[in-house]
């Protein structure tokens, strides 16, 4: 079975069936995404780019047209298995975007706010907003919409450069990391500071902005909703794996990625997105993720070595 089934698609199978069952309890059945189209055109282009590549090496061996699109076509269909990851989680997303509202009725909002004053004796959202200025917050805003492409930018430079089993390990940690973040918005379910601590901030961004600047965060605010997705900060967490991956794939993708990365974590708190505790959160199950994923990926396949790794 290890061998026909990989480690990602067992932990987001035993997910969807937790996910099936909490529906079932419910009464509320739904697997919805509206975001998985723009990441279905990036994997499509990829596919497409594979398909050439190979058929171009193919023709370049003095084989026939035909032969040479049956030499391409697997690899460009592997694309869609081994990218087909990113696009279950999204819909795992929006599905516990419904889902946790019901089981979660209550928030521990409270809660985080209390460990915030504790450890830092100030609401850290509103004390970043005595910085606010359009120009910050265009940029903080930038920052912060790099987490929608960054992970699936990164995984398909290092698929196309033929590092096989790098790109193995970043999906399986992806994997994990996604799949512990949206096991926190079950456990601790929290809205954030812009919606619990609405009262304290007289504009929906510090300083202002600028209208298109505005329209995303409204945008965004509009697809979250009231999702408990607060704890722990994913943007925080994501952006940690995919800035390790960066560094382990090209020094030069880590050094260009670096300060949207740096500027990511603390737009999280600026655009008053999360609490300084979720952040902390972020980084803690990113460090579990790319020291399991690696190491899960390996004992998956101790006793078998499938097609897949062969081709690295």
């Amino acid at each position: 079975m290890r061998a026909r089934i990989r480690p990602e698609e067992a932990l987001l199978a035993g997910y969807g069936i937790a996910l099936v069952a909490i529906m079932a309890t419910t009464g509320h059945w739904t697997f919805t995404s509206t975001m998985h189209r723009r990441f279905i055109d990036v994997f499509l282009v990829l596919a497409a780019l594979v398909l050439a590549r190979d058929f171009v090496r193919a023709r370049r061996e003095d084989r026939s047209p035909w032969q040479s699109l049956r030499r391409a076509l697997p690899p460009a269909a592997q694309v869609i298995r081994d990218f087909t990851p990113f696009l279950i989680a999204l819909v795992f997303y929006e599905t516990l975007h419904d889902l946790t509202p019901l089981i979660r009725h209550d928030v521990v909002d409270d809660v985080l706010i209390g460990i915030d004053r504790r450890v830092l004796g100030v609401d850290a959202a509103v004390w970043m907003g005595r910085f606010g200025s359009p120009g910050l917050t265009h940029f903080m805003v930038f920052c912060y919409l790099s987490y929608f492409f960054a992970p699936a930018i990164l995984a398909s430079l290092i698929y196309w450069s033929g590092r096989r089993q790098l790109f193995r390990d970043f999906l399986v940690s992806l994997c994990v990391v996604t799949l512990l973040g949206y096991t926190g918005y079950l456990l601790v379910p929290a809205v954030g500071p812009y919606l619990y601590q609405a009262e304290l901030f007289p504009d929906r961004l510090p300083g202002g902005g600028l209208k298109n600047t505005e329209s995303m965060i409204q945008t965004i605010d509009a697809l979250k909703g009231y999702a408990r997705d607060c704890f722990p900060s994913l943007h925080t967490a994501h952006t940690t794996v995919v800035l390790t991956f960066a560094w382990r794939w090209s020094r030069l993708a880590f050094l260009v990625y670096l300060p949207i990365g740096l500027g990511l974590y603390v737009s999280t708190i600026y655009l008053r997105m999360h609490y300084a505790v979720d952040v902390a959160a972020g980084f803690v199950v990113a460090t579990i993720a790319v020291m399991v994923g690696p190491r899960l990926e390996r004992w998956w396949y101790r006793d078998a070595v499938p097609a897949i790794m062969r081709a690295s």
